[in-house]
């Protein structure tokens, strides 16, 4: 083999060897990449599962929050109910003792009597 033949043979067995190096770098870049991407993904599906959990969390809490507001202004309601029944008993009973400690006159008396008789 002349000195040419076997300097062309040593480079393309370098130039094999780079190619060879080169295929080996980008199937482990695409690796890496792979791997960086399901980590990726892993962190997302956690992070919308907690986002969920707390919807849920804030969706129960606002519920809640209703029925605690809906109960207040029924008892609010109800007390302001209980007031002015109140007011309307007692007015009723100051007019009925108004009534009753008026006396009917002697001629009053003789005419409802004749009516009811």
């Amino acid at each position: 083999m002349s000195n040419a033949s076997a300097k062309a043979n040593a480079h393309r067995h370098a130039h094999a060897d780079d190619f060879l190096s080169q295929i080996n770098a980008l199937k482990q870049a695409e690796a890496n990449a792979q791997s960086i991407i399901e980590e990726a993904k892993k962190k997302a599906a956690q992070i919308e599962a907690e986002a969920r959990e707390k919807a849920v969390q804030i969706a129960a809490k606002a519920s809640e929050k209703s029925v605690e507001a809906k109960n207040e202004a029924l008892a609010k309601a109800r007390q302001e109910t209980d007031e002015q029944v109140g007011k309307i008993i007692g007015e009723a009973k100051r007019q009925a003792e108004k009534i009753r400690s008026k006396s009917l006159s002697q001629k009053d008396a003789e005419l409802l009597a004749q009516k009811i008789l």
